[in-house]
């Protein structure tokens, strides 16, 4: 009980600042998203360092100094990198099993997304979840009650207006759309050779 308390306290519910990347991101397909998404990682990490958390070689937080907490709850300070910290310092309580993915709340699966201990086809299949959850979010609720909820769903009609493109057609939003692409160039390549030899 007190140590979820203690959490509580140190990851208040409030409303953070909202980045322009971070609208951009729920409009991408799910290869994007996850490069997007590494970026938007690495620049967290530099956040929270300078901000007075250390962190250890899994990228999980191992210390923080006096003052750092202000920092993940200071509305200024971005979802992204909050939900981070939160992954990276409580990561018994995040996991990657694909029976609890299904079942997980939108901002579990974006603080699962954001957590590079995970292999790369777990955090695009938290990517893929939660993008179509988001689409049910959109036509379930209206407008000015998905604003009052939990980033990113309180973002969803920003990305919905910015590209309405995977909202109308979710089935475009591909799970292992990194691999196919790679897949893809293979096949270009061995089909250029068989026509370089014909000639």
């Amino acid at each position: 009980m007190f140590g979820m308390k203690l959490k509580r306290n140190n990851y208040p519910n409030i409303q953070h600042e909202v980045l322009a990347s971070e609208i951009k991101l729920l409009c991408l397909p799910v290869s994007q998203m996850y490069e997007e998404l590494n970026t938007l990682v690495h620049d967290s990490l530099n956040k929270l360092c300078a901000a007075g958390f250390g962190f250890d070689i899994n990228r999980q937080i191992v210390t923080v100094l006096k003052g750092a907490r202000q920092f993940v709850k200071d509305p200024a300070t971005d979802a992204t990198t909050v939900y981070f910290a939160f992954g990276a310092e409580y990561p018994r309580l995040i996991t990657d099993d694909p029976e609890i993915m299904d079942k997980a709340s939108i901002p579990l699966l974006y603080v699962i997304a954001l957590q590079p201990r995970f292999p790369e086809a777990s955090r695009r299949k938290a990517c893929a979840i939660m993008r179509r959850k988001l689409v049910r979010v959109l036509g379930y609720y209206k407008a000015a009650d998905r604003a009052k909820m939990p980033f990113p769903v309180n973002i969803v009609e920003h990305a919905y207006c910015r590209d309405p493109k995977y909202f109308y057609d979710p089935s475009a939003i591909k799970t292992n759309s990194g691999s196919d692409g790679k897949k893809k160039q293979i096949a270009d390549g061995k089909r250029k050779k068989k026509s370089s030899k014909k000639h």
